[in-house]
Parts: structure tokens; sequence; C-alpha cells
């Protein structure tokens, strides 16, 4: 971690049946995409029950202990299969943890 630049935590889906290379690509993409915008990637949280919020939840409390103000997804995919799920879990975030989010993937 380096002083003074601001945290971002990641957030991915990472189900048993991802190839792991894929996961580790989808990982560096969130590194880069945040290094190259001067944030500090802190933490990759990855989803692996399908269907489960359980570590979206995590990562929410996280942010609320932490103060931490903004999230990195690969893309809005990564919140749920259809658009009205993305944008739920997309304002869920916002809304509980007062942060921002960000896509690699725009």
């Amino acid at each position: 971690m380096t002083i003074g630049k601001p945290l971002i935590y990641g957030y991915m889906r990472a189900y048993d049946v991802t190839p792991d290379v894929e996961v580790m690509r989808e990982e560096l993409h969130l590194f880069r995409w945040a290094q190259a915008r001067g944030y500090d990637l802190v933490a990759v949280y990855q989803e692996v029950e399908e269907g489960s919020i359980d570590v979206l939840t995590e990562l929410v409390e996280e942010l609320r202990r932490t103060g931490s103000r903004a999230v990195l997804v690969p893309s809005i995919e990564h919140f749920g299969t259809s658009h009205p799920l993305q944008d739920n879990l997309w304002a869920h975030v916002v809304h509980n943890a007062r942060a921002e989010v960000h896509e690699v993937n725009q």
C-alpha cells in the first residue's frame, strides 16, 4: 500500500467453473486500472457462490469500517445477470457504503 493514494476495493464474481487464468486476468485488469488512475487497490473480494451476495455484503461492511469510498468491478455484469439486479446491487453499494463504483470495461 502506498501512502497518500486513495484506496479502492475490487469486487468480482469468480465461480468454481471460472478458469483460474480468467480470474487472474480480471484481477490484473483491476490492478492496472487502479494503478493508472492513482488508486491503491487494497483487496479484491470474490463472490464464489452463484446467486449469493455474501461477499458483497462483507465488502460493504469493510467500506463502512474503513471509510473507503471506492469500488472497482471488471464490468457491471459482475453484479448479476439481469439489468435490474445489476442496478440494485450497484445502488446498494453506493447507498450503504457511500462509495463510488467504477467499471474497468466501460
